[in-house]
C-alpha cells in the first residue's frame, strides 16, 4: 500500500468515532517504523512526516488523554534513535528528519497539536506501553524492533517529561516495580545493552566520537562556500591557475549532488570578483590606479573589502554557533530544541539569497577598477565620473563614494594653487603644470599651462582656465610685482573648497564650491588689474604703441621720415643708430608727440637691424618700444607682432614717400623744363603720368584702409572692451584680438597670396623710380644737346658763317635718332612694367573679391571703383561662384591685347 493511499485512508476516517481514529493511527505508525528500520529509502521521510502532520491537522482530538512526553523530548529521542542506526554517509538521518519536521510544522502554532505529533512519531520508534494505553483499546502495538527484549521497560516521565517513573499500567509512583507491564518477574538477559536494570543504555564511545567528528556534512559544504567568498580554497573548491576562477575539486566532487555542485560554482563567482577587487587595491600588482588620487581610490577599495569581510565573518559566526549548538546537543540531552529550531542552520540556498547584493557590488567595483587601472589625476576622475547618473541607485551611490574619495587630493591641489599659488603635484596628475625651464619674464604667458589630458570631464575648460589664471595672478604678484598679500577671506574660502568635495562634480555648477572658486578668481584678477592699470599705466602704454609702432601719429611719421631721408637712401652698413636717435628726438619735439606722457616717450627708440647685402636704410631702420618690469611680462609676447606689423606699415610709408618725392615731384618739376621736347616725349610723359596716378590711387587707398578701417576701428573696439574688463586677462585677450585683426587687415602671412601681390606692386613702384630717372636723364641730355646746337648756330651767325657743317648736321641727326629710340624703349619698358603691375593688382583684387570678409570685398570695390581692372581681366568679371572662389588662389589670366594695356608707341 503506497504512502498516498495510507494517508488517504487516515484522512477519510476523521468523521468517524475515536475507535476508528485509533485504528488509523495504528495503521500509520508501523509504516514510519519501516523507514526507521531502513526497509524503505530515507528520501521518503518527508512524505511520511507530511502525511502525519496532515493527519493530526484533520484529527486534532485523536489523543484525549494527557500526553506522556513533550515535543522537545520526543524529537530528541527520535533523532538519537535514527542516528544510532545510521550506517554513515554525508548527512545523518536524524538531521534530515529534523529539517523536514521543521519545514512541515512551521505553520502549526498550537503546542498541544505539536506535542501530539511528536509523540505519534516517537511511538513508532520505541515500544512505549504508556503511549499505547492512551490509544484507548489496551492492546499493544507490534514491537518495532524484534531484537529488543520484551523485559525492557520504557522510561516513564511526568507531564513535563522530567524524572523517572515505573512501568506499571496504573501509573503509580510508589517506587520501582519488580515486574514488567505484563506481570512477569525481572530476569537477566545477557543480550541486553543496558546497565542498572535497563534504566540507562551502555554508551558506544566510538560511535559517539564518529558522530561528533561528522556532525553535519552540510555545514562543511556551506563553510567551503563561505570561504570561497574571500578567495580561500577549500575541500570542494579550488582555483584555476589561469583564469583565477573557482572550480570543483575532482577528488571530492563525487560526494556532492548535482544541485550542490551548481550552487557551489555559482556562489564561488563572488570569490572571483573579490580577488579581482583585491588585486586592483594592491599597489604591488601593477594593475592599480596611479598617483595620489589613485592611492585614494585604492584606499576606498580596501574599505569596501573590509566591510565585505565583516559580512562574511558574520556568516562564519552563524555556522560556528550552529555547530557549537549541535555539539552541545550531543553532549547534553536536555538541549532546548525549540530554541535550536528557531536558529535554523545556513544552507546553500540561503547563501544564494544573501550573495546577490555583494555580488552586484563586487562586479561593479571590478568593472570600475578595471577601467581605472594605470590612470591618474583627472583622467582617473573622469573614468569614475562616467559611472554616475546611469539609473542604478546602488551604482550611483558607489560611484559617488569612490569619486568623492578620489577628488580629495585634487581639491587640496586646487585649494593650494588658488589660495597660495603653489603646486603640490609629485605624480603629475594636477591639470595645472609649471614649466621649470621658463623664466620669470615669461611667467604670465608661458610659465604655467593646462594639462588638457588631466582636466576631469566634470570641470569645464572655462572653469579650469579660471583656476589656472587665479594661481597665475598670485605668482605674478609675488614674484614680479613683489606683493605678497593673502586672498581676502582666505580661511573661509579654504574651508569651503576643502570640505565640499562632492560639489566639484555636481551636475549643475551652482554649488557653494563653485561660488568659492568664482569669488577667489574675481578677487585675485581684480587686484592684478588695478595694479597694472594704475601704477604701471598699462592702457597708456598700449596707446603709445598704437601711435608710434603702428604709425598712428601721422605728423610724427612724416617729420621723422623727412629728417632721416638722407639716411634712408644709404646702404644699410653705413647707418648707425646713434645718428638716428637725435633725429628721433627732433621729430618728437617738433610734432604733437611732445604733449604725450613722458613715460611713453622714454620707452620709444629707433634701432638699426642687421643689414643684408643690398639693403638700404628703408630696410634696416625701424622703431622700437621698450617695456620693463611687470609690463614686459604682460606685453613681451605681443612685441614680435608689433615688429611684424611695423614692416608693412613702414613700407607703405616708403611707397608714399617715393611716389610723392621721387616720382610725382620730378614729373611736376620736369614738365616745364622739358616743354621743348614735348613733340617727342609728349605721349610718353602722358602715359607716365597716368601710370603714376594709378599707382598713387592704389597706395593712398591702401593707407586709408589700413590706418582708418583696420587700425582705428579695431582700436575703438579695444577701448570699449578695456572699459568693460573685470580682469587683466580680459584686456590682454582684447589686445591680442586687436593685433590679430590688424594682421589680417595688413595682409600679414595671408594664405591667399595677397601679401605676395602687394610685394609685386611695391617692387613695381621702385622699378618705376629707376625707369623714370633714366628717362629724364635721356631727355635732359637731348635737351642740352639741342641747346648746345642752337648756341653753335647763333655763334656761327654772329661770325658770319651762317649754318652748320655737314658733319655737325649728321652728328645731330644721329643723336636725335638715338634719342627717339630711347623714348621708344622707355615706352616699351613702361608698358611691360604697367603690365606686371596690372597683373599683380588684378590678382590682389581677385583675392579681395573672393574673400568672405565684407570689408575686404568693399575695399576691392573701392580700388576698382570705375571697373578699370574688371574690363581688362576676365576673371574679375566672373560672378562669385564656387569656381570663381576656387580661382582666387590662382593668378588670373589677363586679357591679351596685341598692343598691350597701353599703346604708348610714339607716332613719328
Amino acid at each position: 500500500m503506497s504512502q498516498h493511499s495510507k494517508f488517504t485512508s487516515c484522512s477519510s476516517s476523521s468523521s468517524n468515532n475515536n475507535h476508528s481514529k485509533h485504528k488509523d493511527i495504528k495503521s500509520l505508525l508501523p509504516n514510519f517504523n519501516e523507514f526507521i528500520d531502513g526497509k524503505d529509502s530515507l528520501d521518503n521521510l518527508d512524505a511520511f512526516v507530511s502525511n502525519a502532520v496532515q493527519f493530526i491537522a484533520m484529527c486534532p482530538n485523536a489523543f484525549n488523554k494527557q500526553l506522556p512526553k513533550s515535543e522537545n523530548e520526543c524529537l530528541q529521542k527520535i533523532m538519537q534513535a535514527m542516528n544510532a542506526r545510521s550506517t554513515g554517509g554525508q548527512q545523518q538521518p536524524g538531521q534530515i528528519f529534523y529539517e523536514q519536521y521543521n519545514d512541515a510544522t512551521e505553520s502549526i502554532n498550537e503546542q498541544r497539536v505539536r506535542d501530539m505529533l511528536a509523540n505519534l512519531l516517537l511511538c513508532s520508534v520505541q515500544d512505549d506501553s504508556q503511549l499505547q494505553l492512551l490509544l484507548g483499546d489496551g492492546s499493544l502495538l507490534p514491537p518495532p524492533h524484534s531484537s529488543k527484549s520484551s523485559l525492557q521497560s520504557s522510561s516513564q516521565h511526568n507531564g513535563n517529561g522530567n524524572g523517572l517513573r515505573n512501568g506499571n499500567s496504573n501509573g503509580n509512583s510508589s517506587g520501582t516495580s519488580n515486574s514488567n507491564s505484563s506481570g512477569n518477574p525481572i530476569s537477566y538477559d545477557p543480550t541486553q545493552a543496558s546497565v542498572a536494570l535497563g534504566k540507562q543504555p551502555i554508551p558506544n564511545y566510538m560511535l559517539e566520537l564518529a558522530k561528533q567528528q561528522n556532525i553535519d556534512v552540510g555545514d562543511d559544504i556551506v563553510q567551503n562556500a563561505i570561504y570561497s567568498f574571500i578567495g580561500v580554497q577549500g575541500k570542494y573548491l579550488k582555483k584555476d591557475v589561469v583564469t583565477g576562477r573557482f572550480k570543483l575539486d575532482a577528488a571530492h566532487a563525487k560526494q556532492l549532488s548535482s544541485g550542490q555542485s551548481s550552487l557551489l560554482l555559482r556562489l564561488a563567482e563572488l570569490g572571483y570578483y573579490h580577488d579581482q577587487v583585491k588585486k586592483y587595491s594592491n599597489s604591488s600588482t601593477g594593475y592599480n590606479a596611479m598617483g595620489s588620487m589613485g592611492y585614494a581610490f585604492m584606499s576606498r577599495l580596501k574599505e569596501e573589502l573590509n566591510d565585505y569581510h565583516g559580512q562574511v565573518a558574520q556568516l562564519l559566526d552563524v555556522v560556528k554557533r550552529h555547530r557549537l549548538g549541535q555539539l552541545t546537543d550531543y553532549a547534553n540531552s536536555d538541549l532546548d530544541w525549540l530554541q535550536q529550531r528557531q536558529q535554523a542552520p545556513l544552507t546553500l540556498m540561503k547563501l544564494i539569497t544573501w550573495y546577490m547584493r555583494p555580488l552586484q557590488r563586487m562586479q561593479w567595483l571590478t568593472k570600475i577598477s578595471n577601467a581605472c587601472q594605470l590612470r591618474k589625476g583627472g583622467e582617473l576622475a573622469s573614468v569614475v565620473y562616467g559611472f554616475l547618473n546611469n539609473g542604478n541607485p546602488m551604482l550611483d551611490k558607489l560611484a559617488n563614494d569612490l569619486l568623492s574619495v578620489c577628488c580629495v587630493p585634487l581639491v587640496h591641489m586646487i585649494s593650494k594653487w588658488m589660495l597660495e599659488g603653489g603646486i603640490e603635484d609629485n605624480h603629475g596628475e594636477f591639470f595645472v603644470e609649471s614649466l621649470a625651464e621658463v623664466g620669470a619674464d615669461r611667467l604670465w604667458h608661458d610659465k604655467f599651462r593646462l594639462r588638457l589630458s588631466m582636466i576631469p570631464s566634470f570641470i569645464s575648460h572655462e572653469l579650469a582656465d579660471k583656476i589656472l589664471k587665479t594661481g597665475k595672478c598670485i605668482n605674478f604678484l609675488r614674484e614680479i610685482c613683489k606683493i605678497d598679500e593673502a586672498v581676502k577671506g582666505r580661511k573661509e574660502l579654504k574651508h569651503i573648497i576643502d570640505n565640499q568635495v562632492s560639489h566639484i562634480f555636481a551636475f549643475v555648477p551652482d554649488t557653494t564650491w563653485h561660488a568659492a572658486i568664482e569669488t577667489c578668481y574675481a578677487q585675485t584678477s581684480k587686484h592684478v588689474l588695478d595694479i597694472m592699470v594704475g601704477p604701471h599705466k598699462l592702457l597708456v602704454h598700449l596707446q603709445g604703441m598704437r601711435r608710434y609702432l603702428l604709425l598712428g601719429q601721422g605728423d610724427f611719421a612724416t617729420i621723422f621720415i623727412e629728417n632721416i631721408k638722407d639716411e634712408l637712401v644709404k646702404l644699410g652698413s653705413d647707418i648707425y643708430s646713434h645718428d638716428l636717435s637725435a633725429m628721433l628726438d627732433a621729430a618728437l619735439r617738433g610734432t604733437n608727440a611732445q604733449y604725450d606722457d613722458p613715460e611713453i616717450l622714454n620707452h620709444l627708440d629707433v634701432v638699426v637691424k642687421t643689414p643684408y647685402p643690398g639693403d638700404c636704410g628703408w630696410d634696416v631702420i625701424s622703431l622700437q618700444y621698450t617695456v620693463r618690469g611687470p609690463l614686459a611680462t604682460m606685453l613681451e609676447p605681443a612685441m614680435p607682432t608689433y615688429k611684424t606689423l611695423f614692416k608693412p606699415l613702414w613700407r607703405m610709408k616708403h611707397m608714399e614717400f617715393v611716389l610723392s618725392t621721387n616720382i610725382w615731384k620730378e614729373q611736376m618739376g620736369n614738365a616745364k623744363a622739358l616743354r621743348a621736347l614735348n613733340n617727342e616725349i609728349g605721349k610718353a610723359t602722358y602715359r607716365l603720368n597716368l601710370f603714376t596716378a594709378e599707382i598713387m590711387h592704389f597706395v593712398h587707398q591702401m593707407q586709408y584702409y589700413v590706418h582708418f578701417e583696420v587700425i582705428e576701428c579695431n582700436w575703438v573696439e579695444l577701448q570699449k572692451r578695456m572699459q568693460e574688463a573685470t580682469a587683466l586677462d580680459d584686456i590682454l585677450d582684447a589686445h591680442s584680438k586687436f593685433l590679430q585683426a590688424i594682421s589680417i587687415g595688413c595682409f600679414v602671412k595671408d594664405s591667399t597670396n595677397k601679401e605676395s601681390h602687394l610685394g609685386v606692386v611695391y617692387d613695381t613702384i621702385i622699378s618705376l623710380v629707376n625707369i623714370q630717372a633714366q628717362f629724364y636723364d635721356d631727355c635732359f641730355t637731348e635737351l642740352n644737346a639741342r641747346k648746345e646746337m642752337a648756341k653753335i648756330i647763333a655763334e656761327s651767325e654772329q661770325s658770319g658763317r651762317f649754318g652748320l657743317t655737314t658733319v655737325q648736321k649728321m652728328e645731330r641727326d644721329q643723336e636725335r635718332k638715338i634719342f627717339e629710340q630711347k623714348v621708344m624703349t622707355f615706352c616699351h619698358t613702361l608698358e611691360d612694367t604697367s603690365s606686371i603691375y596690372g597683373k599683380a593688382v588684378g590678382g590682389f583684387l581677385l583675392a579681395l573679391n573672393s574673400s568672405t570678409d565684407p570689408n575686404l570685398q568693399l575695399f576691392g570695390t573701392r580700388l576698382d571703383f570705375n571697373e578699370y581692372y574688371k574690363k581688362r581681366d576676365t576673371n574679375l568679371s566672373k560672378p562669385l561662384t564656387f569656381e570663381h572662389m576656387r580661382m582666387s588662389n590662382v593668378n588670373g589670366h589677363t586679357k591679351s591685347h596685341s598692343t598691350g594695356r597701353y599703346s604708348m608707341a610714339p607716332q613719328l
